[in-house]
């Protein structure tokens, strides 16, 4: 049995959407002959590789802004979609969806190899070299026919007359590119010099591609001179950027910012004289009122000085001494003469006080009198000797005793003695 012709398109594009691996699929090609949207706004091109190429096709109604930016002349896209067989165009892949697929691809590469490079340690502040302040030769490594060297010479010189630059000229895009700028670093940093600008006037994404190469980051890593990165772009840092001891994102900037301490330096040294000279009035200045309050330290500590403070003194407590003695006095003449004024009576009141003990004290002295005693009927024995008789046991029968009344002596002899 013959298929006719339309129906073996219709079974081979039966046979394309129950198949897994021609339905629903991506692929990747570069676009060619492809001139824009037709009047209906559908997108037709050919993609092609080394060996093969097919016709492709978007619906006006699939195809947004965005992928518009995409679809050029050139470009290597990935497309999704399925297979499909056209009775009048033959075979064709019908696309829904399309992304940028060699940047895609490279970017990829990219991310994995900065991840690599990272886990290695390369991006680590620790690795990064000091720059030197005042650099008498610089390293410049760039294209020999791009505008960066007149870029850096120019603008160096402009802050540092006689800094030394020497040229490594190299491929900075393009095949060999990456060896080539490699190689140059590698020669350079034997040559030694202060510090090594790598270098060029800007460009494309693609073109800067080269300080994004893996040989290019181990070199600049491997460099044991400090290296200044300037690729000329600053919105999509290159690995180059990040391995380097400093970036900057022009060679304009990275000259100035090599020479600007040399610049800081003639400035100050331009300022100098007057600056030398402000310090040396202003020290003067402190030494001369310095000097004057010596000289008036030492006019006052003098001996003459001194002598005359002394004198001054002398005086002052030559006055001070007199006031106070004629103050003493004065108040010890009003105490004298109040005392006179109360002395009369104090003494008056003494002698009444006086007069009244002694009163009392003569009462008492008399009614402790034996004479008074005697004058109330008492009267006192003494022996022949005088000794008075307390006891029986002072005398003994025939001894003489003298009584003693109030009106004189009755002498008495001792017939008898009896005990109480």
């Amino acid at each position: 049995m013959a298929y006719s012709v339309s129906e073996l398109v219709q079974n081979l594009n039966t046979a394309i959407r129950l198949s897994n691996s021609l339905s629903k699929i991506e692929i990747e090609g570069e676009i060619v002959g492809y001139h824009g949207p037709n009047r209906s706004g559908h997108i037709y091109f050919d993609l092609k590789d080394e060996r093969s190429i097919i016709k492709c096709m978007m619906f006006a109604s699939k195809c947004t802004y965005e992928y518009k930016q995409i679809i050029r002349e050139g470009a290597h896209v990935a497309l999704y979609g399925s297979l499909n067989y056209h009775q009048q165009f033959g075979l064709s892949f019908v696309f829904e969806r399309i992304s940028d697929g060699g940047e895609g691809a490279r970017m990829r590469a990219l991310l994995e190899l900065r991840k690599e490079l990272e886990e290695l340690g390369m991006f680590d502040e620790m690795y990064k070299k000091p720059i030197p302040s005042f650099p008498r030769t610089i390293g410049l490594i760039t294209s020999s026919s791009g505008a960066a060297i007149g870029d850096v010479v120019t603008n160096a010189r402009r802050n540092d007359p006689y800094v030394r630059i020497i040229v490594a000229p190299a491929l900075m895009e393009g095949d060999g590119a990456a060896s080539d700028v490699a190689s140059a670093i590698r020669r350079m940093d034997e040559f030694g010099p202060d510090v090594i600008l790598l270098t060029r006037g800007g460009g494309s994404k693609d073109s800067l591609w080269t300080f994004n190469e893996r040989e290019v980051a181990q070199a600049v890593f491997d460099c044991n001179t400090p290296i200044v990165s300037a690729i000329g772009h600053d919105r999509d840092k290159s690995l180059t950027d990040d391995i380097a001891d400093h970036y900057e994102s022009t060679p304009t900037g990275a000259a100035l910012f090599l020479t600007e301490g040399v610049k800081q330096l003639m400035a100050y040294l331009e300022d100098a004289p007057e600056e030398l000279l402000s310090l040396m009035e202003d020290r003067i200045r402190d030494k001369r009122t310095a000097l004057k309050e010596y000289g008036s330290q030492v006019k006052f500590y003098s001996p003459e000085n001194r002598l005359e403070r002394r004198e001054k003194d002398l005086e002052k407590y030559k006055v001070t001494l007199e006031s106070s003695i004629g103050n003493h006095l004065t108040k010890a003449s009003n105490r004298k003469d109040r005392f006179a004024l109360m002395l009369p009576g104090l003494m008056d009141s003494s002698l009444k006080r006086a007069v009244r003990k002694k009163d009392i004290y003569v009462g008492k002295l008399e009614g402790l009198s034996p004479v008074a005693r005697l004058k109330s009927g008492f009267s006192y024995a003494t022996d022949s000797a005088g000794v008075n008789v307390r006891s029986v046991e002072g005398v003994k029968s025939g001894d003489e005793i003298k009584l003693r009344v109030m009106d004189g002596e009755i002498v008495s002899k001792v017939t008898d003695v009896h005990r109480a």
